[in-house]
């Protein structure tokens, strides 16, 4: 693998490595239209409680997946435990209740190694 390794003059040089295992990742981070808009939070993910992924300063929008602030890896895992409890939620919202469900943190982060 090549890298272009910046160093504090601005000067740039090409690295090359040799790896048996590689898994790049590049910076998380919400979309700028999320970052920039009303709904984010000062690290520009879309603010949510942490526990009913609701938005604490806009109550009928609820957040998940990628763009939403809970302290989680961004992953598929954690979207298939944040889907239902946003669901439940919204479905409260609109019945007149507060949030009923809660998020419990979850997240995962599968790395396929073999067949």
């Amino acid at each position: 693998a090549w890298f272009r390794q910046t160093d504090a003059n601005g000067e740039s040089r090409t690295i090359e490595k040799t790896f048996d295992f590689l898994h790049a990742v590049p910076p998380q981070r919400a979309p700028e239209f999320i970052r920039q808009s009303p709904l984010a939070g000062a690290d520009g993910w879309l603010e949510a409680d942490h526990e009913t992924l609701r938005h604490p300063r806009f109550g009928n929008v609820f957040s998940l997946g990628d763009v939403c602030a809970a302290p989680n890896a961004k992953t598929a895992a954690a979207v298939r435990k944040q889907a239902p409890v946003v669901a439940e939620n919204v479905l409260a919202l609109l019945a007149g209740r507060g949030p009923q469900a809660i998020y419990d943190g979850y997240g995962s982060c599968p790395l396929t190694v073999e067949r």
